[in-house]
């Protein structure tokens, strides 16, 4: 079966990039388990401050949906999204996709 997935890369604020990973590694991987994303791997490049990663959901679109719903509905997400953002910087790039 085909996964279906997000490469995303962020930019980190500088001087931030230490804290978000700790955040990312501690907080978001193990509360987007529990809306069944999985993260399949995660990179830091240092000397331009961006974090890149892939995180699987499943293999449909529906996928994607429905575990982005239970993840951004969830309670702790709502309680911290102000502080998980705070890290980020302006640029975001999030590519869909697949398997072969």
């Amino acid at each position: 079966m085909n996964k279906i997935a997000h490469l995303r890369v962020y930019s980190i604020k500088k001087g931030m990039e230490t804290d978000w990973i700790k955040l990312f590694n501690k907080k978001l991987v193990p509360e987007m388990k529990k809306a069944g994303i999985v993260v399949e791997t995660a990179w830091m490049d240092k000397e331009n401050s961006k974090f890149i990663w892939i995180r699987s959901y499943g293999s449909t679109e529906k996928d994607i949906e429905e575990k982005e719903k239970l993840f951004y509905g969830s309670k702790w997400w709502k309680e911290n999204v102000n502080y998980v953002r705070g890290h980020l910087g302006e640029n975001r790039e999030i590519t869909v996709i697949y398997s072969t």
